[in-house]
């Protein structure tokens, strides 16, 4: 409703002519005209203008009356104040109403500071002081028209009332006027309407004696203020208030202003419909009705809901139908009962007047769109619940579905714009077939695409409906050679991956809490699994009605839909005549007019009022428009709801188009506001909006929809996109998006909590909380009292599969969970188990779903407010628009929006194919004229169910299909209103022939216009019009198939595509000019594909526009064109291919039409109603062709007239005569009765003669007479008779191929010297007439200048060219040591023979540089002085036990097996098989015999190699091959007796010596003289041992050679040890790393006020120790804020026992030892040095351990600081800490690792300084020896400070970025500082740092204190280095190491009591 007041142009406002501006600017009611013409429409800019010239700029308004909203509450003016204070008051609200006018975005500020306190103070003063003591006429005048009149004027401003953003200001300020009960508001009104009872006598009557413009805007605010509050619609205030208006209007029924009048007649209409106290109602009670003659018999109606007397049918049936769920619910399909379905009697209805109408047109529709699914989900679980009805579920439903089994939601997500998503796995439909396969089938088959409409069933009946989203996917998209573990946790789950399940990605339909719940339980089952299926609805798209029907009730709801009067009156009366529709009120102002002078040609001044008609004849003569188009569009615009019916070709769109211009021009004078144009479809729209594109008219597009590239620019979606926000809204937008996000971010949470909900560890978490008891039974035993993880011989969690898989089964009845909940948990039966499981497992998930949806309503809540302030620039872009272009579905959709836009006029095209419902959704309620155009006597509005048409017998009674504009032109009922229509009479698309078949049926008064007489005949054909009969079966009747519901006739197929052949030929029609129309989609898609296959020689387009324009010219006048390019397409590409229904609207030159039907009952299907016979014939303008059966047709009362014309006029029969345009007249007619026949008598679309026209080339043409089109793509196949030049060879070629410009013969036997030197033999003949032309391709070598390179080229190639590029391999040396191998071209850039540029790129070969932990290389690609990856390789670790299964850069423990595989029939290894090895290896013959039966080869104690190793036996290969590298024989020339060959597992041998001396076995044995070990000899030194030895011919591994059993253990106890150092650090990197981290979480997280848990109610508190401490904290602050800090410590208590030394490898092999030597009585021993033991990473966790327990107390001692803090602080003790920081300091001393020192000694300072600060909080209960005691804290603390500065000092290297922690922990000392100011950037580099010094390349050595380092990859230092530990010297000069290596005594103690550092 029009909000936007504006008053009679003929008063003059005095105000504006005094002082030459007037505070209401375009708003005043009075006339701002400056001269005597009345059509002037400048005065609201002039207006606008004078003021801020008056007042200045925008700022300086906005920046006073900020002054005045600022003044302090005591110094603001009262009523009672001097006259300057009450300007004051004044100004305030006039300058309001100014500010609204300029700046949106001060007019928005404005609003906003008016709803805040101070604002309101000016309102509350002007309510509650000032009106009551205004007394005097005068006074009452000056308050109205200077404070309450601005006041209402800001309040129902559009930029107020429109505005999204602004929405929560206005209803504030509206709810501050009400007041407590409406108290204030009713002082406001009574005063206004006490004036408005004597207003005459007031000083500002002026003309408006009744004040009927104060009273129209009070109503204004007044039905602003009712829809602010639900509990508005019952308050007596309002209702009070409301009847006095009504009194008021009645008082004022004489005044003349009409339209502020109607204003407010609208308002207070809407205000009385709102409150239900409107005389409407009253009558409608009444049920008063005119004697109206029905059926005798009347069916008793069961009503809706409550009302039907057996009462509601399901849970979904309600009376009222803002109740009705879109979507069925499980009652609703499961109900056997019918719905109730109104029909076409109003009497009948439950509710009167348009509520009856809108709930009569959503059930209806809800009926037809939902009805389908709820009965096809019927049927779908009746299938479930009996899979024998499988074979019958095609019958009894016409909507098409697919199941699919197996389903099962696999995976949630929450996005940002598309909310919950979830992933739903089920059976592939595709079995057995490949990727691509399925991928053809899935693309072919057109399932699941996104947006269609699914829904979820499961067995007990729950549904749940869903759209698929944009992610699904038929196959995942391949993104490079990406990692493959990494691939299969990214990448999305597609529909064809997967050979067994298919994947696709659904978002709920309505996302209602019981829908999010019931998904979310689905996706985490518990308990017995239910079967599901998802059913597809293919072709239901849920926007097409979802929108529509929820307008509907929200239409109900408001009850404002104009021209009720009209569309559904309360009170039915008899009457047949027609209804007088009175004009639009925006023409009842005084002296409107429309101004028609834009419609004329002339130029002529054309007026038109709804008082002063202008003559339809006028308007004609000056116009385009014929009479009866000039007379609907003054009766349109005379009209406030008009209805135009256009029959087919008499314009419809061009008189819309006219219309519209005519508003447009007169948009300004009459303040219409943008068009709204409306169509069902998105081609008609996109035609209607090019059209009035293309006459400069200013659009936008509502909808994405459009596929009019012309219109891609002026879509809303674009246009909005670049449009400016306000501060306000940019502020708004950003507040909003953050909410979101916070909301996002929790649900996201509790989507992840979710998914671990039935995970071991939420389990045990949720059992620790709520059932001790029952944890302690099945989880107790993983820890001890101290908190410490035992050691467990099973599996996490395998007690508890245990418990869950057993217990008796003795059939008794299971006890109350209460009860399980309080019993001993081994003692329950398995019945009892198992219930009490899942009892357990609902507990942990359902809190988390009722979480997830309260996130998800305040998703939708942050969503909603975020759409309405985006919505604000989208209203703005529309208001700057002179027409809105949206399809109905898009209205419904945008409804809230448009409701905005104060639209006064509605145009709706092709309203005959529209639903009602539709329509009734495009009536906004500011719409004042509505003019729909159609035509009901063509195609009537689609729907699916056959039992609501109107055709049905059925479905007469509900009749859907009858549009709202058939039922105003034809009502059902003599009581309905009957609303006069225009008619347009003159068609100008068909032929007279063509038109009488409608003229004489339908239109009687249709005349024929323009040139459609003088259309020419159609070429090829001999007549224009004809049907060609046959009786040729339809498909079905011969072959029937009951699941199909179309129809194809395969004669009418073949037949139609002959007759379309022969039409393209003729060459003169182009793509658009022939089209093919037929019923069925069965036989469009038949004909489709047929035509797709054919192919036509065709005209191009613009030589047919060439031939065209040749036609319409005289040829003497023009330039003759080129000879027009022939061009070969597809038949389907030559023609238009539609079905009736969908060409509508559209108009061909030639139409070919297959009519299908042909059968024995005569059924004509389709093409039994007028409507669509009306537009099967009038769609052809040139000439139409007819194929079908008469007689199927002929009992159709239309069919019967059109073929007795056609019968009349000899243009029926069974045989189609052709017609040749070069032979017209031949010997015997062309007839044609079948396909085979056009290739009879006119084979190439002429006639059977031959061709007698001359080719190109001068022969004749050998084909059949054909169009020029054939006749030009004749290829002449004669021999070429044309001379080549230069030589007598004959062209070899057909004359009609292009002869080739050089002569190609090849000459032999010649002989050429070429300019090289070169001789050659043989040569085209071309190049033989210039020599000059040969190009010599002899190889010969060059050499590159520049690069140097020698390379082979043929001869004719120049290296020596700039542009030549050497293929050479580059070979330089690049700065990552290797050499280039990309070809030089790619790196080297030549100029004149010299390299100007050179760039090698990013080196891509292997790195292979070694690994220090083992004997492998990178192979990572080049990464030059970045770091190596740790190795990925297998671990090599084996022995004939087991081998090792970790990656090679994990540390792996010895085998523990306690015997050796090392023996022999001499000899034996005592040793456990860890240990290397104590026995000295046979060095004899294997005396055992191969399966050949001859001796092994090998040596005595080893496996015996394979038979075809035998020397004697073996082949010549195996013979040949080399095994004595030192005097290079070959193993055909060893004596094996003397020197037997060793066999690794490679496959390559050896003989012993070479092998013994690669094993360097004299370094391990003392050795005889023959070389041959006699004794073992010392140990080796740590890391002396590079590598374990491998093969020399592959470097294969020799671990398996029991000879060399001694060697390899030593070696792999180096490499264990190695593997074991790099770890423990890059652990330790880790775990600090985390440690950092989680100390920021800490101090950034939200300080929380929870209540400390209750005693038992958490984790069970340790006794005594270090955690009890961290763990009384975290009880005190309560929440999660130290729940990652507990897990971390944790985790370092775990690396704490992997590092300690019973875990370190020479210490494992040293206690296998020890126990064979006890036990089995081994003779070996196992010596080594402690400096083997590794005490670093023990040092690093126990100072990480203390260091995570700062991290909790510190941040803890800043929480207890805060003022509102109050809770009872526990009680802490840090002896512990204290003891344990002296222990690590001790022993980091003794074993020289002084960064450790330094850390304990700074730990214990910070443990001083907590112990000091939580002492002196307690004060006053301290004695004397207890402040001695803390005194002595801070000198403790200070002593051990000094100490860590002076190690800080000594070892700057060892300490790096200790010192600023150091500084911290000292002001902790002192000032009570707690928190940290040390950069964690700066710590992660340190440990980085400390991380690199075991991942380098080279060997490894130990420093004098017995700390290991590597060096580079020589083995020794150039030059004097340092050890990276403790800084002693690790390496000289020259390769040399440093001298002077010692080992402290006391490192063995030391060493021994390392483990002891346990946290206690």
């Amino acid at each position: 409703m029009d909000r936007n007041r504006r008053g009679p142009s003929a008063n003059r406002c005095n105000q504006f002519f005094q002082r030459g501006s007037c505070s209401f600017g375009a708003r005043c009611k009075f006339s701002h005209e400056t001269s005597a013409s009345p059509t002037t429409s400048s005065r609201a800019p002039t207006s606008r203008r004078n003021r801020q010239e008056e007042r200045g700029p925008a700022e300086d308004r906005l920046r006073e009356w900020k002054r005045l909203l600022n003044q302090p509450p005591n110094s603001r003016p009262t009523y009672s104040a001097t006259t300057a204070n009450q300007q004051a008051y004044d100004r305030f609200f006039k300058l309001a109403l100014e500010l609204m006018e300029g700046d949106i975005g001060a007019s928005q500020e404005t609003v906003k500071l008016m709803a805040q306190e101070s604002g309101l103070g000016f309102i509350k003063n002007l309510i509650d002081r000032q009106i009551p003591e205004a007394t005097a006429n005068l006074t009452k005048a000056r308050l109205w028209q200077n404070q309450i009149e601005p006041l209402f004027h800001v309040l129902t401003h559009p930029r107020v009332v429109d505005s999204n953003v602004l929405e929560q200001q206005l209803a504030a300020i509206c709810n501050f006027i009400q007041g407590i009960g409406g108290k204030r508001m009713k002082t406001l009104f009574d005063f206004i309407l006490d004036m408005l009872r004597a207003w005459s006598t007031f000083p500002i009557a002026g003309d408006d004696q009744h004040g009927i413009c104060a009273c129209e805007l009070s109503l204004s605010v007044l039905a602003s203020m009712v829809d602010c509050n639900t509990n508005n619609i019952v308050n007596e205030n309002f209702a009070q208030i409301v009847e006095r208006f009504g009194d008021s209007m009645q008082s004022a029924s004489n005044s003349p202003n009409e339209f502020a009048k109607l204003q407010a007649q609208k308002y207070l209409q809407y205000l009385q419909r709102r409150l239900g106290v409107g005389s409407a109602l009253a009558e409608a009670r009444t049920e008063k009705k005119a004697p109206v003659t029905r059926a005798e018999f009347v069916m008793r109606k069961d009503l809706p809901g409550r009302l039907s007397a057996d009462g509601p049918r399901h849970d979904n049936d309600h009376a009222d139908i803002n109740n009705i769920r879109i979507l069925p619910t499980h009652e609703e399909i499961t109900s056997i009962r019918n719905e109730y379905l109104p029909t076409t009697d109003p009497s009948l209805f439950h509710k009167p007047g348009m509520q009856g109408r809108l709930d009569r047109e959503f059930r209806l529709l809800r009926e037809d769109t939902v009805g389908q699914l709820r009965d096809a989900v019927s049927t779908q679980l009746a299938v479930m619940r009996d899979p024998n009805r499988k074979k019958d579920r095609g019958n009894g439903s016409t909507l098409r579905t697919y199941a699919y089994e197996n389903v099962a939601i696999v995976d949630v997500d929450f996005t940002k714009h598309q909310g919950m998503e979830l992933l739903v796995g089920f059976r592939q439909p595709v079995l057995n077939k490949t990727v691509p396969q399925r991928r053809d089938w899935w693309a072919n088959s057109k399932r699941l695409q996104p947006g269609g409409l699914v829904c979820i069933l499961s067995g007990n009946g729950n549904v749940l409906f869903c759209v698929v989203g944009d992610n699904t996917t038929i196959v995942q998209e391949q993104k490079g050679n990406s990692n493959a573990e990494e691939d299969k946790s990214t990448r999305k789950l597609s529909l064809a991956d997967d050979n067994a399940v298919a994947h696709v990605y659904l978002h709920l339909v309505e996302a209602r809490p019981n829908d999010i719940g019931q998904a979310l339980r689905w996706f985490q089952d518990i308990g017995p699994r239910q079967q599901r299926s998802l059913v597809e609805f293919p072709r239901v798209l849920l926007a097409s009605f979802q929108h529509t029907l929820i307008a509907l009730q929200r239409m109900s709801k408001k009850a404002d839909v104009p021209f009720d009067d009209l569309l559904a009156p309360i009170e039915q009366e008899l009457d047949s005549e027609l209804k007088i529709v009175g004009p639009p009120q925006y023409t009842t102002k005084p002296g409107f007019f429309f101004d028609l002078s834009c419609l004329a040609n002339d130029k002529t001044t054309l007026r038109h009022s709804p008082r002063e008609p202008l003559d339809p004849r006028l308007l004609a003569r000056h116009s385009s428009l014929d009479p009866t188009q000039s007379r609907a569009l003054l009766n349109t615009l005379s009209r406030r709801l008009a209805l135009i019916q256009g029959p087919p070709g008499t314009g419809k769109s061009f008189t819309g188009e006219k219309v519209i211009k005519a508003l447009l021009a007169n948009k300004q004078r009459a303040n219409l506001g943008p068009i709204l144009c409306v169509c069902y479809t998105n081609h008609a729209l996109d035609q209607l909006l090019v059209h009035l594109h293309r006459e400069k008219v200013k659009i936008i597009r509502i909808g994405s929809r459009s596929k009019s590239e012309e219109l891609e620019g002026l879509n809303l979606r674009v246009v909005a996109k670049n449009a400016d926000r306000t501060r306000a809204e940019k502020s708004s937008l950003w507040e909003q998006n953050s909410s979101r996000d916070g909301v996002i971010h929790s649900v996201q949470t509790s989507m992840q909590h979710l998914k671990a909900s039935q995970s071991l560890a939420s389990l045990k978490k949720y059992l620790s909380q709520s059932h001790h008891g029952h944890h302690a039974a099945l989880f107790s035993e993983e820890e001890d009292e101290e908190g410490y993880k035992k050691v467990k011989h099973h599996k996490a969690g395998q007690l508890l599969d245990h418990w869950l898989n057993s217990g008796v089964q003795d059939g008794v009845p299971p006890r109350e969970i209460a009860v399980l909940n309080c019993s001993d948990p081994w003692r329950m039966n398995h019945v009892e188990r198992v219930r009490l499981y899942t009892h357990w497992l609902r507990e942990i998930r359902d809190p988390l779903i009722t979480d997830i949806i309260r996130g998800y309503k305040n998703y939708d809540g942050a969503k909603g407010e975020l759409d309405k302030v985006s919505r604000d620039v989208d209203l703005r872009c529309l208001h700057e628009s002179e027409v809105v272009g949206v399809t109905t579905t898009g209205l419904a959709k945008n409804l809230d929006l448009l409701r905005k836009l104060r639209s006064k006029v509605m145009l709706c095209e092709e309203a005959g194919e529209v639903l009602e419902a539709h329509t009734l959704t495009a009536l906004l309620p500011s719409v004042e004229h509505a003019i729909l155009i159609g035509d009901h006597l063509q195609l009537r509005p689609q729907i699916v169910n056959y039992e609501l048409q109107s055709t049905s017998s059925r479905g007469s009674q509900y009749s859907l299909d009858v549009s709202l504009f058939e039922r105003l032109i034809r009502p059902p009922y003599d009581t309905d209103p009957r609303l006069p229509f225009d008619t347009l009479e003159t068609q100008r698309r068909m032929h007279p022939s063509i038109s009488e078949l409608i003229r004489s049926t339908l239109y009687p008064a249709l005349d024929d216009g323009g040139a459609v007489s003088q259309y020419p005949d159609i070429n090829g054909m001999k007549k224009r019009l004809f049907w060609f009969h046959h009786e040729v079966p339809e498909d079905q009747e011969t072959h029937p198939d009951p699941a199909t519901t179309s129809h194809t006739n395969s004669f009418e197929i073949e037949m139609t595509i002959s007759l379309v052949q022969h039409l393209v030929r003729q060459g003169t029609y182009g793509a658009e000019d022939i089209a093919v129309i037929t019923p069925y989609l069965a036989q469009l898609g038949r004909l489709r594909r047929e035509m797709g296959k054919l192919f036509e020689i065709t005209v191009g387009e613009r030589d047919l526009e060439d031939l065209e324009t040749l036609d319409d010219k005289s040829t003497e006048d023009i330039i003759q064109p080129q000879r027009p390019t022939t061009v070969k397409r597809t038949l389907l590409k030559s023609i238009r291919l539609a079905t009736v229904d969908n060409f509508q609207g559209e108009e061909a030159k030639v139409v070919v039409i297959s009519l299908v039907r042909s059968n024995n009952a005569n059924k004509c299907g389709f093409l039994s109603t007028s409507n669509r016979i009306n537009v099967l014939l009038s769609r052809a303008q040139h000439g139409m062709y007819l194929i079908g059966n008469a007689n199927t047709c002929r009992h159709v009362d239309m069919w019967a007239k059109v073929l007795e014309i056609l019968e009349t006029n000899g243009n029926i029969g069974t045989q189609l005569e052709l017609s040749c345009p070069r032979h017209p007249n031949p010997d015997t007619p062309l007839l044609v009765s079948n396909a085979d026949d056009f290739l009879r008598v006119a084979p190439e679309g002429g006639c059977i003669l031959p061709c007698d026209r001359r080719l190109a080339c001068g022969h004749s043409c050998i084909n059949r007479c054909h169009h020029e089109n054939l006749h030009n793509a004749v290829k002449c196949l004669e021999p070429c008779p044309r001379l080549k030049k230069g030589c007598t060879h004959p062209c070899r070629l057909v004359c009609g191929e292009p002869c080739k410009p050089k002569c190609d013969e090849l000459l032999r036997n010649i002989s050429i010297t070429l300019g090289c030197g070169h001789t050659i033999s043989s040569a085209p003949c071309w190049q033989t007439q210039d020599p000059s032309t040969i190009v010599c391709k002899k190889m010969v070598k060059k050499i590159v200048p520049g690069c140097k390179h020698t390379v082979e080229v043929p001869c004719n190639v120049d290296v020596g060219i700039n542009s030549y590029r050497c293929g050479n391999m580059c070979s330089d040396p690049q700065p990552c040591g290797h050499s280039c191998r990309s070809p030089c071209w790619q790196c080297k850039d030549r100029k004149d023979g010299q390299i100007v540029r050179t760039n090698h790129g990013i080196c891509k070969q292997p790195c292979g540089r070694k690994y220090t932990t083992c004997r492998h290389t990178c192979r990572q690609p080049c990464h030059g002085e970045a770091e190596c990856p740790l190795c990925p390789a297998p671990c090599e670790v084996r022995c004939s036990h087991s081998k090792c299964s970790k990656k090679c850069h994990e540390p792996c423990a010895p085998c523990a097996e306690q015997t050796c595989a090392s023996s022999c029939t001499h000899s034996q290894c005592t040793m456990p098989c860890a240990a290397p090895c104590d026995w000295v290896p046979c060095s004899k013959r294997c005396e055992k015999i191969l399966g050949c039966g001859h001796q092994c080869p090998s040596v005595c104690g080893e496996v015996c190699p394979d038979a075809r190793f035998c020397q004697i036996c073996c082949s010549e290969d195996i013979k040949s091959v080399m095994v004595d590298f030192i005097m290079g024989a070959e193993y055909r020339e060893i004596d094996l007796n003397e020197d037997p060959c060793i066999f690794p597992d490679c496959g390559h041998f050896i003989t012993k010596t070479n092998m013994d001396g690669i094993m360097d076995m004299k370094a391990h044995y003392e050795m005889s003289s023959e070389g041959d070990p006699m004794a073992l000899s010392n140990a080796a030194q740590p890391f002396s041992m590079d590598e374990v030895k491998v093969c020399p011919n592959c470097r294969g591994s020799l671990r398996n050679i029991a000879r060399y059993g001694r060697i390899v253990r030593r070696a792999m106890l180096d490499e264990t040890t190695k593997k074991f150092i790099a770890w423990s650090q890059t652990e330790y990197t880790r775990l600090a790393n985390a440690l950092i981290d989680i100390q920021g979480q800490i101090s950034k997280a939200q300080i929380t006020q929870t209540l400390p848990k209750k005693a038992g109610s958490g984790k069970k508190t340790f006794s005594v120790g270090r955690l009890r401490q961290i763990q009384l904290v975290h009880g005190w602050q309560g929440g999660t804020r130290y729940e990652e800090a507990l897990k971390h410590w944790h985790r370092i208590n775990t690396f704490m026992g992997q590092v300690r030394r019973g875990e370190q490898p020479f210490q494992r092999v040293d206690d296998f030892v020890q126990h064979a030597v006890q036990h089995r009585n081994a003779q070996g021993a196992f010596a080594f040095d402690e400096t083997r033991i590794q005490k670093k990473g023990h040092l690093q966790a126990f100072s990480l351990s203390l260091k995570c327990d700062i991290v909790v107390i510190s941040d803890f001692m800043e929480l207890r600081k805060l003022p509102h803090e109050t809770r009872e602080e526990p009680k802490l003790d840090f002896s512990q800490h204290l003891k344990d920081c002296e222990a690590l300091a001790e022993r980091a001393k003794a074993t020289k690792y002084p960064r450790q020192e330094a850390e304990a000694h700074m730990y214990f300072a910070q443990f001083c300084a907590f112990s000091r600060e939580l002492a002196l909080a307690n004060d006053e209960m301290l004695d004397n020896s207890q402040t001695t005691k803390v005194d002595g804290l801070k000198e403790q603390g200070a002593a051990h400070i000094e100490a860590a500065f002076n190690l800080a000092r000594n070892y700057p290297g060892q300490t790096r970025g200790l010192w600023e922690e150091i500084e911290a922990a000292e002001a902790m000392l002192n000032d009570s500082v707690f928190y940290s100011t040390v950069s964690p950037d700066e710590m992660r580099a340190v440990y980085q740092a400390m991380a690199r010094e075991f991942s380098g390349t080279g060997h490894w050595y130990t420093c004098q204190n017995g700390h290991p380092f590597t060096v580079g990859e020589c083995g020794m230092p150039m030059q004097m280095a340092r050890c990276p530990e403790c800084g002693e010297a690790v390496g000289g000069t020259h390769h040399m190491p440093a001298q002077g290596v010692q080992r402290a005594d006391d490192i063995d103690n030391l060493a021994l009591g390392i483990d002891a550092m346990g946290i206690n």
